[in-house]
Protein backbone atom coordinates (compact mmCIF):
# COMPACT_ATOMS: atom_id res chain seq x y z
CA UNK A 1 0.00 0.00 0.00
CA UNK A 2 1.10 3.00 -0.74
CA UNK A 3 1.97 6.13 1.97
CA UNK A 4 -0.68 8.19 0.87
CA UNK A 5 -2.96 5.08 0.38
CA UNK A 6 -1.95 3.93 4.28
CA UNK A 7 -2.33 7.62 5.32
CA UNK A 8 -6.52 7.23 3.91
CA UNK A 9 -6.96 4.09 5.71
CA UNK A 10 -5.34 5.33 8.69
CA UNK A 11 -7.68 7.91 9.14
CA UNK A 12 -11.00 5.70 8.00
CA UNK A 13 -9.87 2.91 10.61
CA UNK A 14 -9.46 5.75 13.10
CA UNK A 15 -13.22 6.74 12.61
CA UNK A 16 -14.25 3.64 12.89
CA UNK A 17 -12.11 2.61 16.38
CA UNK A 18 -13.48 6.41 17.95
CA UNK A 19 -17.11 5.27 16.84
CA UNK A 20 -16.57 1.74 18.49
CA UNK A 21 -15.33 3.87 21.56
CA UNK A 22 -17.79 6.12 21.66
CA UNK A 23 -20.61 3.64 21.73
CA UNK A 24 -19.31 0.67 23.66
CA UNK A 25 -18.42 3.57 26.58
CA UNK A 26 -21.94 5.08 25.84
CA UNK A 27 -23.60 1.25 26.40
CA UNK A 28 -21.60 0.66 29.31
CA UNK A 29 -22.74 3.92 30.88
CA UNK A 30 -26.20 3.00 30.33
CA UNK A 31 -26.07 -0.68 31.41
CA UNK A 32 -24.50 1.06 34.66
CA UNK A 33 -27.40 4.11 35.09
CA UNK A 34 -30.11 1.58 34.07
CA UNK A 35 -29.00 -0.46 37.86
CA UNK A 36 -30.26 -3.99 36.82
CA UNK A 37 -26.89 -6.31 35.94
CA UNK A 38 -25.39 -7.95 38.99
CA UNK A 39 -22.10 -6.58 39.37
CA UNK A 40 -19.93 -9.41 37.43
CA UNK A 41 -22.49 -9.14 34.68
CA UNK A 42 -21.25 -5.29 34.11
CA UNK A 43 -17.75 -6.22 34.86
CA UNK A 44 -18.56 -8.86 32.22
CA UNK A 45 -19.95 -6.67 29.89
CA UNK A 46 -17.22 -3.94 30.20
CA UNK A 47 -14.36 -6.63 29.24
CA UNK A 48 -16.17 -7.77 26.55
CA UNK A 49 -16.44 -4.23 24.78
CA UNK A 50 -12.74 -4.06 25.99
CA UNK A 51 -11.57 -7.67 24.31
CA UNK A 52 -14.18 -6.08 21.08
CA UNK A 53 -12.06 -3.47 21.12
CA UNK A 54 -8.59 -5.06 20.90
CA UNK A 55 -9.63 -7.02 18.42
CA UNK A 56 -11.04 -4.41 15.90
CA UNK A 57 -7.80 -2.07 16.47
CA UNK A 58 -5.48 -5.20 15.70
CA UNK A 59 -7.04 -5.94 12.74
CA UNK A 60 -7.79 -2.73 11.52
CA UNK A 61 -3.79 -1.44 11.98
CA UNK A 62 -2.73 -4.59 10.79
CA UNK A 63 0.51 -4.50 8.81
CA UNK A 64 1.73 -6.72 5.80
CA UNK A 65 4.56 -8.47 6.59
CA UNK A 66 8.28 -7.79 5.36
CA UNK A 67 8.31 -10.32 2.24
CA UNK A 68 4.77 -11.21 2.07
CA UNK A 69 2.20 -10.17 -0.19
CA UNK A 70 -0.21 -7.76 1.36
CA UNK A 71 -3.22 -10.02 0.52
CA UNK A 72 -3.00 -10.98 4.40
CA UNK A 73 -3.25 -7.42 5.84
CA UNK A 74 -6.40 -6.88 3.24
CA UNK A 75 -8.47 -9.44 4.79
CA UNK A 76 -7.47 -8.52 8.38
CA UNK A 77 -8.73 -5.21 7.54
CA UNK A 78 -11.73 -6.09 5.91
CA UNK A 79 -12.62 -8.32 9.19
CA UNK A 80 -11.26 -5.26 11.84
CA UNK A 81 -13.98 -3.38 9.31
CA UNK A 82 -16.95 -5.84 9.76
CA UNK A 83 -16.36 -6.41 13.78
CA UNK A 84 -16.03 -3.12 14.43
CA UNK A 85 -19.32 -2.32 12.43
CA UNK A 86 -20.69 -4.93 13.99
CA UNK A 87 -20.06 -3.69 17.77
CA UNK A 88 -21.35 -0.16 16.93
CA UNK A 89 -24.56 -1.54 15.36
CA UNK A 90 -24.96 -3.89 18.39
CA UNK A 91 -24.33 -1.20 21.09
CA UNK A 92 -26.67 1.23 19.27
CA UNK A 93 -29.30 -2.13 19.64
CA UNK A 94 -28.50 -2.31 22.82
CA UNK A 95 -28.08 1.52 24.01
CA UNK A 96 -32.16 1.29 22.21
CA UNK A 97 -33.24 -1.22 24.54
CA UNK A 98 -32.46 0.06 27.72
CA UNK A 99 -33.47 3.58 27.10
CA UNK A 100 -36.56 1.81 26.09
CA UNK A 101 -36.37 -0.33 29.54
CA UNK A 102 -35.74 2.60 31.28
CA UNK A 103 -38.48 5.16 30.16
CA UNK A 104 -41.06 2.13 30.20
CA UNK A 105 -40.00 1.47 33.97
CA UNK A 106 -40.22 5.05 34.83
CA UNK A 107 -43.54 5.70 33.64
CA UNK A 108 -45.04 3.12 36.02
CA UNK A 109 -43.28 3.16 38.78
CA UNK A 110 -42.56 6.03 41.70
CA UNK A 111 -45.08 8.68 42.70
CA UNK A 112 -48.81 8.19 40.91
CA UNK A 113 -51.07 11.57 40.08
CA UNK A 114 -54.60 10.67 40.92
CA UNK A 115 -56.78 12.32 39.22
CA UNK A 116 -60.47 13.75 41.33
CA UNK A 117 -63.15 14.59 39.38
CA UNK A 118 -65.97 16.71 40.90
CA UNK A 119 -69.12 17.32 38.82
CA UNK A 120 -72.25 19.59 38.33
CA UNK A 121 -75.02 17.30 37.41
CA UNK A 122 -78.64 18.78 36.60
CA UNK A 123 -81.44 16.58 35.16
CA UNK A 124 -80.69 15.61 31.86
CA UNK A 125 -84.29 17.69 30.72
CA UNK A 126 -82.89 20.93 32.42
CA UNK A 127 -81.92 24.02 30.04
CA UNK A 128 -78.94 24.25 31.86
CA UNK A 129 -75.84 23.97 29.42
CA UNK A 130 -72.76 25.14 31.52
CA UNK A 131 -72.05 26.54 34.88
CA UNK A 132 -73.25 30.16 34.13
CA UNK A 133 -76.63 28.65 33.57
CA UNK A 134 -77.17 27.91 37.31
CA UNK A 135 -76.22 30.99 38.70
CA UNK A 136 -79.45 31.36 40.40
CA UNK A 137 -79.72 27.63 41.51
CA UNK A 138 -79.20 26.09 45.04
CA UNK A 139 -76.74 23.73 44.70
CA UNK A 140 -76.47 20.70 46.89
CA UNK A 141 -73.60 19.20 48.27
CA UNK A 142 -73.25 16.66 51.23
CA UNK A 143 -70.25 16.83 53.56
CA UNK A 144 -71.01 12.73 54.05
CA UNK A 145 -68.65 12.36 51.13
CA UNK A 146 -65.43 13.63 49.36
CA UNK A 147 -66.03 17.17 51.40
CA UNK A 148 -62.56 18.26 50.75
CA UNK A 149 -62.71 17.85 46.42
CA UNK A 150 -66.73 19.01 46.83
CA UNK A 151 -65.24 22.41 48.53
CA UNK A 152 -62.28 22.74 46.16
CA UNK A 153 -65.50 22.38 43.28
CA UNK A 154 -67.25 25.19 45.25
CA UNK A 155 -64.08 27.71 45.01
CA UNK A 156 -63.92 27.35 41.03
CA UNK A 157 -67.81 27.36 40.38
CA UNK A 158 -67.43 31.01 42.82
CA UNK A 159 -65.11 32.04 40.76
CA UNK A 160 -66.69 30.95 37.46
CA UNK A 161 -69.06 33.16 38.50
CA UNK A 162 -67.96 35.61 40.61
CA UNK A 163 -70.51 35.39 43.07
CA UNK A 164 -70.95 32.72 45.71
CA UNK A 165 -73.71 30.08 44.52
CA UNK A 166 -77.11 29.69 46.70
CA UNK A 167 -76.41 26.08 48.46
CA UNK A 168 -77.81 23.06 50.50
CA UNK A 169 -76.48 20.91 52.54
CA UNK A 170 -77.54 17.70 52.82
CA UNK A 171 -76.74 14.20 55.50
CA UNK A 172 -76.32 11.93 52.77
CA UNK A 173 -75.72 11.73 48.68
CA UNK A 174 -79.16 9.41 49.02
CA UNK A 175 -80.75 12.53 50.27
CA UNK A 176 -79.19 14.70 47.79
CA UNK A 177 -80.29 12.90 45.17
CA UNK A 178 -83.61 12.65 46.02
CA UNK A 179 -84.49 16.38 46.38
CA UNK A 180 -82.49 16.80 42.34
CA UNK A 181 -84.88 14.66 41.31
CA UNK A 182 -87.88 16.16 43.43
CA UNK A 183 -87.08 19.54 41.48
CA UNK A 184 -85.90 20.69 45.33
CA UNK A 185 -82.73 21.48 44.05
CA UNK A 186 -81.78 22.74 40.84
CA UNK A 187 -78.19 20.62 40.88
CA UNK A 188 -76.14 18.35 42.89
CA UNK A 189 -72.22 18.37 43.31
CA UNK A 190 -70.70 15.06 43.36
CA UNK A 191 -67.70 12.98 42.69
CA UNK A 192 -68.02 11.67 39.49
CA UNK A 193 -66.80 7.96 40.94
CA UNK A 194 -69.83 8.00 43.17
CA UNK A 195 -71.39 6.97 39.67
CA UNK A 196 -70.31 3.32 40.04
CA UNK A 197 -71.71 3.09 43.72
CA UNK A 198 -75.11 4.62 42.68
CA UNK A 199 -75.22 1.83 39.35
CA UNK A 200 -75.63 -0.81 42.38
CA UNK A 201 -78.77 0.29 43.73
CA UNK A 202 -82.38 -0.15 42.11
CA UNK A 203 -83.54 3.15 42.84
CA UNK A 204 -80.58 4.87 41.16
CA UNK A 205 -79.46 2.17 39.31
CA UNK A 206 -80.32 4.35 35.79
CA UNK A 207 -78.92 7.83 37.93
CA UNK A 208 -76.55 8.42 34.41
CA UNK A 209 -79.33 7.90 31.82
CA UNK A 210 -81.36 11.05 34.11
CA UNK A 211 -78.58 13.54 34.57
CA UNK A 212 -76.30 15.55 33.01
CA UNK A 213 -72.80 16.88 33.65
CA UNK A 214 -72.59 20.67 33.05
CA UNK A 215 -69.36 21.45 34.87
CA UNK A 216 -66.20 19.23 35.67
CA UNK A 217 -63.23 20.41 38.51
CA UNK A 218 -60.61 17.91 38.19
CA UNK A 219 -57.88 17.73 41.25
CA UNK A 220 -54.81 16.07 40.96
CA UNK A 221 -52.82 14.71 43.42
CA UNK A 222 -49.67 12.23 44.14
CA UNK A 223 -50.25 9.44 45.63
CA UNK A 224 -47.63 9.60 48.51
CA UNK A 225 -44.97 6.44 48.14
CA UNK A 226 -43.21 4.39 50.82
CA UNK A 227 -39.64 4.58 51.30
CA UNK A 228 -37.88 3.08 49.85
CA UNK A 229 -37.59 -0.74 51.10
CA UNK A 230 -33.37 -1.41 49.94
CA UNK A 231 -33.89 -5.02 50.97
CA UNK A 232 -36.67 -5.52 49.12
CA UNK A 233 -34.71 -8.62 47.21
CA UNK A 234 -33.85 -10.15 50.64
CA UNK A 235 -37.07 -9.46 52.63
CA UNK A 236 -40.86 -10.59 52.48
CA UNK A 237 -43.61 -7.53 50.88
CA UNK A 238 -47.28 -7.73 49.49
CA UNK A 239 -48.15 -6.00 46.71
CA UNK A 240 -51.94 -4.61 46.29
CA UNK A 241 -53.11 -5.91 43.11
CA UNK A 242 -56.38 -3.61 41.29
CA UNK A 243 -57.86 -3.62 38.46
CA UNK A 244 -59.19 -1.84 35.98
CA UNK A 245 -61.29 -1.92 32.31
CA UNK A 246 -59.83 1.25 30.61
CA UNK A 247 -57.35 2.33 28.82
CA UNK A 248 -56.20 5.13 30.87
CA UNK A 249 -53.09 5.39 32.13
CA UNK A 250 -53.70 7.47 35.30
CA UNK A 251 -54.88 6.45 38.31
CA UNK A 252 -58.36 7.47 39.25
CA UNK A 253 -60.65 6.91 42.21
CA UNK A 254 -63.07 3.97 41.16
CA UNK A 255 -64.72 0.87 42.31
CA UNK A 256 -61.84 -1.68 42.82
CA UNK A 257 -63.42 -4.48 41.14
CA UNK A 258 -60.29 -6.55 41.20
CA UNK A 259 -58.59 -7.06 44.80
CA UNK A 260 -55.59 -9.61 44.60
CA UNK A 261 -53.05 -8.93 47.53
CA UNK A 262 -49.42 -10.74 45.83
CA UNK A 263 -47.49 -11.85 49.29
CA UNK A 264 -44.15 -12.25 47.56
CA UNK A 265 -41.10 -14.04 49.58
CA UNK A 266 -38.03 -13.53 47.41
CA UNK A 267 -35.72 -15.91 49.40
CA UNK A 268 -37.57 -18.70 48.79
CA UNK A 269 -39.17 -17.80 45.85
CA UNK A 270 -43.10 -18.24 46.85
CA UNK A 271 -45.60 -16.00 45.64
CA UNK A 272 -48.92 -16.53 47.38
CA UNK A 273 -52.01 -14.47 45.02
CA UNK A 274 -54.77 -14.05 47.49
CA UNK A 275 -58.02 -13.13 46.00
CA UNK A 276 -60.97 -11.35 48.26
CA UNK A 277 -64.21 -10.90 46.71
CA UNK A 278 -65.38 -7.31 45.22
CA UNK A 279 -68.43 -7.59 47.86
CA UNK A 280 -66.91 -8.68 51.10
CA UNK A 281 -68.53 -6.44 54.13
CA UNK A 282 -66.02 -5.59 55.87
CA UNK A 283 -64.63 -2.42 57.93
CA UNK A 284 -63.21 -0.07 55.65
CA UNK A 285 -60.32 2.01 56.82
CA UNK A 286 -62.13 5.42 56.55
CA UNK A 287 -65.38 4.31 58.27
CA UNK A 288 -64.19 4.68 61.78
CA UNK A 289 -65.61 1.18 62.14
CA UNK A 290 -68.51 0.89 59.66
CA UNK A 291 -68.79 -1.65 56.94
CA UNK A 292 -69.16 -1.71 53.42
CA UNK A 293 -67.97 -3.57 50.36
CA UNK A 294 -64.76 -3.88 49.21
CA UNK A 295 -64.66 -2.58 45.82
CA UNK A 296 -66.22 0.32 47.14
CA UNK A 297 -62.78 1.36 48.75
CA UNK A 298 -61.64 2.29 45.72
CA UNK A 299 -63.61 5.73 45.67
CA UNK A 300 -62.14 6.43 48.87
CA UNK A 301 -58.77 6.37 47.28
CA UNK A 302 -56.01 3.26 46.77
CA UNK A 303 -54.89 4.32 50.36
CA UNK A 304 -58.11 2.72 51.80
CA UNK A 305 -57.82 -0.67 49.78
CA UNK A 306 -54.79 -1.47 50.69
CA UNK A 307 -55.30 -0.23 54.67
CA UNK A 308 -58.90 -2.21 54.35
CA UNK A 309 -57.01 -5.47 53.06
CA UNK A 310 -54.32 -4.93 55.34
CA UNK A 311 -56.62 -5.11 58.60
CA UNK A 312 -58.46 -8.05 57.38
CA UNK A 313 -55.81 -10.38 56.95
CA UNK A 314 -53.34 -8.72 59.95
CA UNK A 315 -50.79 -7.53 56.90
CA UNK A 316 -49.00 -4.66 56.39
CA UNK A 317 -49.66 -3.79 52.51
CA UNK A 318 -46.73 -1.73 51.29
CA UNK A 319 -46.88 -1.39 47.54
CA UNK A 320 -49.85 -1.16 44.89
CA UNK A 321 -49.99 -2.33 41.38
CA UNK A 322 -52.89 -1.02 39.51
CA UNK A 323 -53.29 -3.57 36.21
CA UNK A 324 -55.61 -2.63 33.20
CA UNK A 325 -57.15 -6.04 32.76
CA UNK A 326 -58.05 -4.79 29.15
CA UNK A 327 -54.01 -3.92 28.19
CA UNK A 328 -53.83 -7.71 29.30
CA UNK A 329 -54.67 -8.24 25.64
CA UNK A 330 -52.20 -6.69 24.28
CA UNK A 331 -49.36 -7.75 26.75
CA UNK A 332 -50.35 -11.79 26.38
CA UNK A 333 -50.08 -11.77 22.66
CA UNK A 334 -46.83 -10.22 22.53
CA UNK A 335 -45.33 -13.07 25.36
CA UNK A 336 -47.07 -15.15 22.16
CA UNK A 337 -49.92 -16.75 24.60
CA UNK A 338 -50.44 -18.19 27.70
CA UNK A 339 -51.11 -21.40 29.13
CA UNK A 340 -53.93 -21.19 31.71
CA UNK A 341 -56.11 -23.36 34.18
CA UNK A 342 -59.68 -23.80 34.39
CA UNK A 343 -61.59 -26.06 36.40
CA UNK A 344 -64.43 -26.29 34.40
CA UNK A 345 -65.34 -26.47 30.68
CA UNK A 346 -66.99 -23.49 29.73
CA UNK A 347 -68.49 -21.16 26.52
CA UNK A 348 -67.29 -17.18 27.27
CA UNK A 349 -70.26 -14.93 27.02
CA UNK A 350 -67.81 -12.06 25.46
CA UNK A 351 -66.89 -13.88 22.52
CA UNK A 352 -68.12 -17.58 22.64
CA UNK A 353 -64.73 -19.22 23.19
CA UNK A 354 -64.34 -22.46 24.95
CA UNK A 355 -63.00 -23.01 27.29
CA UNK A 356 -61.60 -26.66 28.48
CA UNK A 357 -61.56 -28.31 31.64
CA UNK A 358 -57.69 -28.10 32.62
CA UNK A 359 -54.93 -25.97 30.66
CA UNK A 360 -55.71 -23.53 28.23
CA UNK A 361 -53.54 -22.40 25.80
CA UNK A 362 -54.85 -18.49 25.20
CA UNK A 363 -54.12 -15.87 23.34
CA UNK A 364 -55.32 -12.36 24.33
CA UNK A 365 -58.69 -11.92 23.13
CA UNK A 366 -59.39 -15.04 25.06
CA UNK A 367 -57.87 -14.69 28.39
CA UNK A 368 -59.74 -11.53 28.66
CA UNK A 369 -63.22 -13.06 27.97
CA UNK A 370 -62.29 -15.89 30.45
CA UNK A 371 -61.19 -12.99 32.78
CA UNK A 372 -64.15 -11.20 32.66
CA UNK A 373 -66.86 -14.02 32.71
CA UNK A 374 -68.23 -14.72 36.15
CA UNK A 375 -72.07 -15.82 35.07
CA UNK A 376 -71.18 -18.92 33.64
CA UNK A 377 -69.34 -20.06 37.19
CA UNK A 378 -72.18 -20.63 40.16
CA UNK A 379 -69.83 -18.36 42.64
CA UNK A 380 -69.45 -15.66 40.26
CA UNK A 381 -67.12 -13.11 41.11
CA UNK A 382 -65.22 -15.57 43.25
CA UNK A 383 -64.82 -17.36 40.00
CA UNK A 384 -63.73 -14.30 38.32
CA UNK A 385 -61.31 -13.71 40.70
CA UNK A 386 -59.87 -17.72 40.18
CA UNK A 387 -59.62 -16.79 36.82
CA UNK A 388 -57.34 -13.46 37.09
CA UNK A 389 -55.04 -15.15 39.41
CA UNK A 390 -54.43 -18.42 37.10
CA UNK A 391 -54.00 -15.89 34.19
CA UNK A 392 -51.64 -13.40 36.30
CA UNK A 393 -50.14 -16.35 37.18
CA UNK A 394 -49.32 -17.90 33.40
CA UNK A 395 -48.13 -14.33 33.06
CA UNK A 396 -45.63 -14.88 35.59
CA UNK A 397 -44.52 -17.93 34.77
CA UNK A 398 -44.53 -17.47 30.49
CA UNK A 399 -41.97 -14.02 31.21
CA UNK A 400 -39.80 -15.41 33.46
CA UNK A 401 -39.84 -19.02 32.18
CA UNK A 402 -38.95 -18.44 28.41
CA UNK A 403 -37.22 -16.68 25.89
CA UNK A 404 -40.26 -14.39 24.59
CA UNK A 405 -39.53 -11.43 27.02
CA UNK A 406 -35.87 -11.25 24.95
CA UNK A 407 -37.55 -12.26 21.40
CA UNK A 408 -40.46 -9.57 21.92
CA UNK A 409 -39.19 -7.11 24.21
CA UNK A 410 -40.31 -3.87 22.66
CA UNK A 411 -43.63 -4.70 21.95
CA UNK A 412 -43.81 -6.08 25.66
CA UNK A 413 -42.59 -3.22 26.93
CA UNK A 414 -44.98 -0.81 24.74
CA UNK A 415 -47.79 -3.22 26.24
CA UNK A 416 -47.01 -2.49 29.91
CA UNK A 417 -46.30 1.28 29.76
CA UNK A 418 -50.28 1.51 28.81
CA UNK A 419 -51.59 -1.27 31.42
CA UNK A 420 -49.72 -0.98 34.49
CA UNK A 421 -48.94 1.42 37.55
CA UNK A 422 -47.06 0.99 40.68
CA UNK A 423 -45.73 2.86 43.44
CA UNK A 424 -42.60 0.24 43.42
CA UNK A 425 -39.72 2.44 42.86
CA UNK A 426 -37.64 2.18 40.04
CA UNK A 427 -34.73 0.76 42.25
CA UNK A 428 -36.55 -1.42 44.00
CA UNK A 429 -37.64 -2.52 40.80
CA UNK A 430 -33.71 -3.08 39.61
CA UNK A 431 -32.65 -4.70 43.07
CA UNK A 432 -35.63 -7.45 42.15
CA UNK A 433 -33.98 -7.84 38.28
CA UNK A 434 -30.80 -8.25 39.52
CA UNK A 435 -31.50 -10.74 41.98
CA UNK A 436 -33.50 -13.12 39.67
CA UNK A 437 -30.55 -12.88 37.16
CA UNK A 438 -27.98 -13.50 39.82
CA UNK A 439 -29.69 -16.08 41.65
CA UNK A 440 -31.88 -17.75 38.68
CA UNK A 441 -34.50 -20.31 39.13
CA UNK A 442 -38.36 -20.02 39.21
CA UNK A 443 -40.96 -19.23 41.04
CA UNK A 444 -43.43 -20.98 43.00
CA UNK A 445 -46.70 -19.41 42.27
CA UNK A 446 -49.81 -20.34 44.13
CA UNK A 447 -53.41 -18.64 44.32
CA UNK A 448 -55.78 -18.82 47.50
CA UNK A 449 -59.53 -17.14 47.40
CA UNK A 450 -61.41 -16.54 50.56
CA UNK A 451 -65.02 -17.18 50.70
CA UNK A 452 -68.53 -16.18 51.89
CA UNK A 453 -72.28 -15.84 52.07
CA UNK A 454 -74.49 -13.58 50.54
CA UNK A 455 -76.59 -11.22 52.13
CA UNK A 456 -78.69 -7.88 52.08
CA UNK A 457 -76.75 -5.28 54.34
CA UNK A 458 -76.51 -1.62 54.34
CA UNK A 459 -73.12 0.47 53.54
CA UNK A 460 -70.93 3.03 55.00
CA UNK A 461 -71.40 4.06 51.16
CA UNK A 462 -75.19 3.88 50.54
CA UNK A 463 -76.10 4.04 54.64
CA UNK A 464 -79.73 4.49 54.40
CA UNK A 465 -80.66 1.51 52.20
CA UNK A 466 -79.46 -2.50 51.67
CA UNK A 467 -77.27 -3.80 49.35
CA UNK A 468 -76.39 -7.16 47.96
CA UNK A 469 -72.86 -8.16 50.58
CA UNK A 470 -70.83 -10.86 51.01
CA UNK A 471 -70.14 -12.10 54.80
CA UNK A 472 -66.95 -12.94 55.17
CA UNK A 473 -66.45 -16.94 56.08
CA UNK A 474 -64.09 -16.23 58.99
CA UNK A 475 -62.55 -19.62 58.54
CA UNK A 476 -61.29 -18.98 54.91
CA UNK A 477 -59.96 -15.68 56.23
CA UNK A 478 -58.16 -16.93 58.94
CA UNK A 479 -56.86 -19.73 57.10
CA UNK A 480 -55.45 -17.18 54.26
CA UNK A 481 -53.66 -15.59 57.21
CA UNK A 482 -52.11 -18.65 57.95
CA UNK A 483 -50.69 -18.91 54.18
CA UNK A 484 -49.48 -15.47 54.42
CA UNK A 485 -47.46 -16.08 57.40
CA UNK A 486 -45.86 -19.23 55.74
CA UNK A 487 -45.11 -17.18 52.74
CA UNK A 488 -43.26 -14.89 54.85
CA UNK A 489 -41.49 -17.66 56.76
CA UNK A 490 -39.91 -18.65 54.32
CA UNK A 491 -42.39 -21.67 53.09
CA UNK A 492 -42.82 -23.53 50.05
CA UNK A 493 -46.31 -23.80 49.52
CA UNK A 494 -47.79 -27.19 47.86
CA UNK A 495 -51.30 -27.56 45.80
CA UNK A 496 -52.52 -29.15 49.62
CA UNK A 497 -51.19 -26.11 51.33
CA UNK A 498 -53.46 -23.75 49.91
CA UNK A 499 -56.63 -25.88 50.36
CA UNK A 500 -58.25 -25.61 53.28
CA UNK A 501 -58.90 -29.04 55.42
Amino acid sequence: MKNEDRKKWKVVAGVFLVLQAVFSIFLLAMVVKINMLPMEYTLFVAAVLVLLFSCAYLLLFARKKKGKKPTGAYVKRGLGTVLSAFVIIVCLMGTSVISKLDSTIGSISGNEVITETTAIYVLKDDPAQDVSDIADYTLGYTKSYDWENTQEAMKAINKSLDKEIATEEFDTVDDMIAALYAKDVGAILLNVAYEDVLAEDEDYSDFSDKVRRIFENEVEKEQVKKEVNDKIEEEPFVVYISGSDTRNKKLSTSRSDVNILAVVNPESKQILLLNTPRDYYVDISISSGSKDKLTHCGIYGIDCSMDTLGALYGVDVDYYAQINFTGFEKLIDELGGVEVYSEKSVTTREGGFSIKKGMNYMTGEVALAFVRDRYSFADGDNARGRHQMAVIEAIIEKATGSTAIISNYSGIMDSIEGMFATNISSQEISDLVKMQLKDGGTWNIKSYAVTGKGASKKTYSMPKKNAYVMIPDQDSVDFATELIEKVFDGETLSDEDVVMP
